[in-house]
């Protein structure tokens, strides 16, 4: 082992936080050089943050747009992602920079405006959006030859929708919109959404080490080092890096219910637990949905990123690898069974 210490990480100078200095500086009229500008600063800072953490609202849409962020990184399809909203806009006319520029595959340019959704009631999802709203974001997108999308995140039931909102444009030239209505003119398949399909169930056992003591108690507590972990479609075990990644991935974070752990027995002595994930109604058909992609990672990101009702970070991780392999999936030879169901808008 060396005995040098690790290589120092390069620092990140702090340009967001000094341009928000300058302006502060400039609007109160004090020098940069001045020794009481940080003390001021940060004394005019502290209530507005304070107020910012308290705003419910805020915090939940600012969570979705990085949500947005990490979806279209996990889901691959995409040759360049940028936030467009940063910085200074000089415009002839009044407009609103939305949230994201998007480089499709093809070479196809979206912006794209985020919009959290949260209505009580289940099955009456919808939003809307104010004429003027809608026409400072159409104005940009004009002033700079993209189309205009809305991604709107239902968030009561973890669904992503990708809309052009000229089809819901009300005659006053505001928008209205259901998730309904959203679901049917989706187009977030671009991004490479896809609804995903295996066979049930999928199982995930956790062998007891073999050298080291191991009870099974009457009253069912597990007493064992985990000595292994297999990952199952059905009965046959998941040995390729991408089945076993991917099985992982949809057991422990698709539509399915899982059940245990379960005592597993071997010769009448215990040998370890395992974990059931079935879908909670089977089709006759053997090909059982266990979610959309988008639907999977947003579970993940939760789990990142809420505790209970509370937002707890904004930034969690992206998946890049976890979708990725999709695009080239060799369904001949994996033993993990697969079908996949393209998300497409009508045309």
């Amino acid at each position: 082992m060396s005995d040098q210490p690790p290589p120092e990480r390069p620092k990140t100078k702090a340009f967001d936080l000094l341009a928000s200095v300058a302006a502060f500086a400039r609007e109160h009229c004090i020098a940069l050089n001045d020794p009481s500008l940080v003390e001021r600063f940060v004394a005019d800072a502290t209530p507005k943050l304070e107020e910012a953490l308290a705003d419910p609202t805020l915090i939940h849409g600012s969570r979705t747009e990085r949500l947005f962020e990490a979806t279209v990184l996990s889901l691959g399809h995409f040759r360049l992602l940028k936030t467009e909203d940063v910085g200074r806009v000089h415009a002839a006319d009044t407009c609103r920079a939305p949230d994201f520029r998007v480089v499709l595959d093809d070479g196809e340019q979206w912006l794209v405006e985020v919009k959290n959704v949260r209505s009580k009631e289940p099955f009456k999802q919808k939003t809307q959006m104010t004429a003027a709203y809608l026409a400072s974001l159409q104005t940009y997108a004009d002033m700079v030859g993209a189309p205009l999308k809305l991604a709107i995140f239902w968030s009561l039931w973890n669904i992503w929708t990708v809309i052009s909102p000229d089809r819901f444009r009300r005659p006053n030239g505001g928008l209205r919109v259901t998730m309904k209505d959203a679901v049917i003119a989706n187009e977030s398949g671009r991004l490479g959404e896809v609804i995903i399909m295996t066979k049930a169930p999928l199982r995930l056992v956790l062998g007891a080490s073999t050298d080291m003591p191991r009870s099974l108690s009457a009253e069912g507590l597990a007493n064992f080092i985990i000595g292994s972990a297999k990952l199952y479609s059905g009965d046959v075990e998941l040995t390729d890096p991408r089945d076993r990644k991917l099985a992982e991935v949809l057991l422990l974070y698709g539509e399915w219910s899982i059940e245990g752990p379960l005592a597993v027995t071997d010769g009448g002595e215990f040998a370890g637990v395992e974990f059931v994930a079935n879908p909670e109604e089977s089709s006759d058909q053997g090909w059982e949905g266990i979610g959309w992609a988008s639907r999977i990672f947003s579970r993940y990101y939760a789990a990142q990123t809420i505790d209970g009702d509370q937002v707890i970070q904004l930034h969690g991780e992206a998946a890049p690898e976890w979708f990725a392999p999709l695009s080239d999936w060799d369904f001949k030879n994996s033993k993990l069974p697969l079908l996949l169901g393209r998300v497409q808008a009508p045309g």
